[in-house]
């Protein structure tokens, strides 16, 4: 066997493990081996921690919807975590907190980006579980109830809602949303089995003595969960606990938003090296390996599979795969002219929203490994 022949196996079966192998895995793991987590009715202490730069437009309402949660009001805080905003953010939080001596403004020293807001706002929190959340998301009234039931298990150091995306407006964002349920699935997965090591910045709950400060280049969705999974402790997705967040408005948003989750989450894995201790870790070790690093190497093992398939297309065999390859690809581009036409684009936007993905994983990839940073990012 020549060596096109093997990175071109090679290349497709790695294909095949991430995204048909790893899930089968882990759904047939999930029937065996489903872990059972204790709940109990308990009214913990709760500090929401809203992380803001210039959310005029959406501040009033992500304190209204807080304010409306089903909770003891004694038992929960709001902290608004300023940073930098030139707006009327700051104005508005204010005047809330005028009213509600449960809603507290903080502000950082220059701009710090997410992360750094979020470590000013949680070091100056009195809950005993940390709730972050998004200024867009939009949170069910029993969320906390649900999330609080959750940590009656002492093994539980972090609790993941599951975020429901909305703003389905044409094919290709609907197909975004199916890749959405395909990732909360796998993650729903993840969590049955007891190796979930990831979660959503939109929201997430953590205990306080577990967390860590974040470094201001890392992703809170990225290194908090290592953080609780390198302590010991069990990251939990409850499929009850529902929050809302909305799909990014354009192509171009999607593809930003995915460059930048990319370089952030990239480096940040790699920076807890820890990890990769199968002895150690081996539930978070294989998880992570087959569900983000072979997910991020995806656009690499394609290009390999192509390239390596045009090499041998003078064979009739691999001449029919490159066909298919191809055909695949020209389904991709008939997509994305569609969208760009803001036409239907049926099952083309299916192929179109898999490559989008993979070339944000690729820019993602290539700026982190060049050393690049995000920190502010709006």
């Amino acid at each position: 066997m020549n060596w096109e022949i093997e990175l071109l196996f090679t290349a497709l079966l790695a294909l095949a493990y991430t995204w048909a192998g790893y899930p089968l895995l882990l759904w047939l793991l999930s029937k065996m081996f489903r872990r059972r987590w204790a709940r109990g009715q308990n009214h913990l202490p709760f500090s929401i921690i809203v992380a803001v730069h210039n959310e005029h437009d959406q501040i009033g309402a992500k304190l209204q919807n807080c304010l409306s949660l089903r909770y003891p009001e004694e038992a929960m805080e709001i902290i608004v975590a300023s940073d930098g905003s030139t707006d009327s953010t700051e104005r508005t939080v204010a005047d809330w907190a005028a009213g509600d001596q449960r809603i507290k403004l903080v502000r950082t020293e220059g701009r710090q980006g997410k992360s750094g807001a979020q470590n000013v706002a949680a070091s100056q929190a009195r809950g005993e579980i940390l709730l972050f959340t998004d200024a867009g998301t939009r949170m069910q009234s029993d969320l906390l109830e649900r999330i609080a039931s959750d940590f009656a298990e002492p093994a539980v150091g972090m609790v993941a809602p599951v975020v429901q995306m909305r703003g389905f407006g044409g094919c290709v964002s609907r197909s975004q949303g199916a890749y959405w349920r395909f990732e909360v699935w796998l993650r729903q997965m993840e969590s049955a089995v007891g190796i979930l090591a990831t979660a959503s910045g939109s929201a997430f709950a953590v205990r306080r003595e577990l967390f860590r400060p974040i470094p201001l280049q890392f992703g809170d969705d990225c290194i908090v969960p290592l953080q609780i999974r390198l302590q010991g402790f069990k990251i939990l997705q409850d499929s009850e606990a529902v929050v809302f967040d909305a799909m990014p408005h354009s192509v171009e948003d999607e593809l930003r938003t995915r460059i930048r989750m990319t370089t952030r989450n990239w480096s940040g894995t790699l920076s807890r090296s820890a990890w990769l201790n199968p002895l150690r870790f081996p539930g978070t070790t294989w998880g992570l390996i087959s569900h983000k690093v072979l997910r991020w190497l995806t656009p690499f093992l394609l290009a390999a599979a192509f390239v390596s398939n045009v090499l041998l297309a003078h064979s009739p065999t691999w001449a029919l795969l490159l066909v298919l390859q191809a055909g695949f690809y020209g389904a991709a581009v008939i997509g994305w002219r569609c969208s760009r036409q803001h036409q239907c684009a049926r099952i083309f936007g299916y192929p179109f929203t898999f490559c989008l993905a993979n070339l944000g994983f690729l820019l993602g990839v290539v700026r982190s490994l060049r050393g690049q940073t995000v920190i502010a990012y709006k």
